[in-house]
């Protein structure tokens, strides 16, 4: 292919690279993590959880919040990963 040749095709069809997507900020990229179903079951079900165990009677003390702690871990350890 000759100079003429390849400058002809780069200005009808441009260099030969991908688009640059726009860069998203980390408040975006956190705030993406949220849009999945699943994780708004499980953030609803840690809250469910939370609420059942602060209105509780007392019995089980903190065992009562094992649970909703360890599903908001589960976020945001999933978030975590996600973003990096």
């Amino acid at each position: 292919m000759t100079t003429g040749q390849v400058e002809k095709q780069r200005k009808e069809f441009g260099f030969n690279e991908l688009e640059q997507e726009d860069e998203k900020t980390l408040w975006e990229r956190i705030m993406e993590q949220f849009e999945d179903s699943l994780v708004r079951i499980l953030l609803a079900a840690a809250t469910i959880s939370l609420v059942f165990a602060l209105t509780g009677d007392g019995d089980e003390g903190i065992t009562a919040y094992v649970e909703p702690f360890v599903i908001l871990l589960i976020l945001v350890l999933n978030g975590i990963v996600a973003i990096w």
